[in-house]
């Protein structure tokens, strides 16, 4: 025998004992974990089948039918019935300030005063320029007023019955008026004595001249008068003129004609100081800013719906408005105002909503959250707040029928409130049981038994 083949077939031989032997003694190979996997594999197998065929203990409570209050709720920012900032209607400087940021002061109030020589001084000379007319003219300054009163500062005054008598007996058309009256008698006694050949051509010519030299100067006196009037009504409208430019000097709070709903007369009505400009001894311009103003009763809430509620928001609805100044309070409101359009950049509206503030919590320029009212008494399908399973975006309930789990997936969720949310679009049996402890166990299909939520 060859001898290399020999020990060829040997090593073989002692290789393969040497397994067997190794096999025997319970070695680690790869053929015994293979055999404890199968037999760990089979043992789940069935641990799942009995698992599947015993019931998942489960608690359950009815769907509930409730009345629920739907809104819209907003973010807006609140701000003045009015905000104004006063100005200087003329210049000048000032000699006093009435009021500082803080104040509050009722319309009309004066805020600021103006040095008022100047003004002053303007009011007499159109005064006296006007006091001059009526002088010429003959008539005292009531009796120019009351003629103001009835006929106005118009054509009509002019070309009226009162003026026509107050120029018939203004003097200077009375003594136009006398000549011309002796001028007329002068020319008929001359036409008399030419008739007669008593007088001569001459004389008659220049008699008939002199009546039409009075005629005309009695119109011409006539006219003057009239003209005198008319500037006394002129001279009339520049002293009120200076008369408002001196009560300009005054600068006060505004009176508003479009009084707000929480104020029944503009004496109640008040406004707060937000901002003073100016200091005594300043010298302002025309316009110039004197002061910020405030009304903060009632208050305007200004909030931004999205287009999708367009339908849903009205005139009149209600509105609960908190703040973070006061989170433990509630505001009521009303919507009072709606924009026609809608921002084509957000795609919302503007919403006004009036916000009584008679204790004066609120404050102009904070920001408020706002629940407009849309239906206060909307029926509505909810479930226990922990009958809900999400998972990954998606919101299901389990069922309880014949025994066994119902799931319900992709619902809608609305309206929440303590312990309960509303399930929207869903059809849902009206005495249907869901379940609201064990869900996490439950598949669809899944037998249960139903114990008492009190049961452990």
């Amino acid at each position: 025998m060859n001898p290399s083949r020999w020990r060829i077939g040997g090593g073989l031989a002692v290789a393969a004992a040497l397994a067997v032997g190794l096999s025997g003694c319970g070695g680690s190979t790869a053929a015994g974990p293979e055999t404890t996997t199968h037999a760990g594999a089979g043992m789940g197998a069935g641990a799942s089948a009995d698992a599947a065929a015993k019931p998942v203990p489960v608690t359950v409570a009815p769907l509930e039918h409730r009345t629920i209050e739907r809104t819209v709720d907003v973010i807006g920012s609140l701000r003045g019935w009015e905000q104004v900032t006063v100005g200087s209607k003329r210049a000048g400087r000032v000699v006093k300030v009435h009021h500082d940021m803080g104040d509050h002061v009722a319309p009309g109030e004066p805020l600021i005063e103006l040095d008022p020589i100047d003004a002053q001084l303007e009011r007499d000379e159109a005064d006296s320029r006007y006091l001059g007319a009526l002088v010429k003219l003959g008539v005292t300054r009531k009796q120019a007023e009351d003629s103001v009163k009835t006929y106005g500062i118009t054509e009509t005054l002019l070309n009226s019955r009162p003026t026509d008598e107050a120029i018939a007996r203004s003097p200077a058309v009375v003594e136009k008026r006398v000549a011309r009256e002796k001028a007329q008698q002068n020319l008929a006694r001359q036409r008399t004595l030419t008739q007669r050949g008593a007088g001569t051509a001459q004389e008659l010519e220049n008699s008939e001249n002199d009546y039409r030299a009075a005629s005309a100067a009695y119109d011409n006196a006539v006219v003057t008068a009239r003209t005198i009037i008319a500037d006394a009504y002129a001279a009339r409208v520049a002293l009120r003129k200076a008369e408002q430019s001196l009560k300009d000097l005054t600068i006060r709070a505004p009176d508003l004609r479009n009084l707000p709903p929480s104020a029944s007369g503009s004496a109640r009505l008040k406004y707060g100081i937000t901002r003073r400009d100016v200091s005594e001894g300043q010298m302002l311009k025309d316009g110039e800013a004197v002061a910020e103003l405030v009304i903060e009763d009632p208050l305007r809430l200004w909030t931004q719906v999205p287009e999708i509620n367009a339908d849903s928001v009205h005139v009149g609805q209600d509105v609960r408005v908190t703040t973070r100044a006061h989170p433990e309070m509630t505001f009521d409101g009303r919507v009072a105002r709606i924009s026609p359009s809608v921002d084509p950049t957000s795609r919302t509206f503007q919403v006004e909503t009036i916000v009584p503030n008679k204790r004066g919590l609120l404050r102009p320029g904070g920001l408020a959250r706002a629940s407009i009212i849309i239906d206060s008494h909307s029926q509505a399908v909810v479930v226990p707040a922990e009958a809900l399973v999400r998972y990954a975006g998606v919101n299901k309930i389990f069922l309880i029928e014949t025994g066994k789990a119902k799931a319900v997936g992709n619902l809608k969720t609305g309206v929440e409130g303590l312990g309960w949310i509303e399930i929207v679009g869903a059809r849902l049996p009206e005495s249907a049981m869901v379940v609201t402890t064990g869900q996490t166990h439950l598949a669809d299909g899944t037998a249960v038994i139903v114990r008492k939520p009190a049961e452990k």
